[in-house]
């Protein structure tokens, strides 16, 4: 019994690592790239940036 609950442990600990890496290195590079392009970003970080006076 210990067996399988070490084992399935095992499984499901494997599981979520496989798609933390793969949503690290596949999806999330091509989210920031499309939030780095998209104009509707940013128009608003130009609008709500902080305003720095050079003096």
């Amino acid at each position: 019994m210990k067996l399988i609950t070490t084992t399935i442990e095992t499984i499901v600990l494997a599981i979520f690592s496989v798609m933390f890496a793969g949503y690290a290195l596949f999806i999330y590079p091509f989210e920031k790239l499309n939030e780095k392009a998209n104009r509707e970003v940013k128009a608003k970080q130009v609008k709500y940036s902080p305003q720095v006076n050079k003096a």
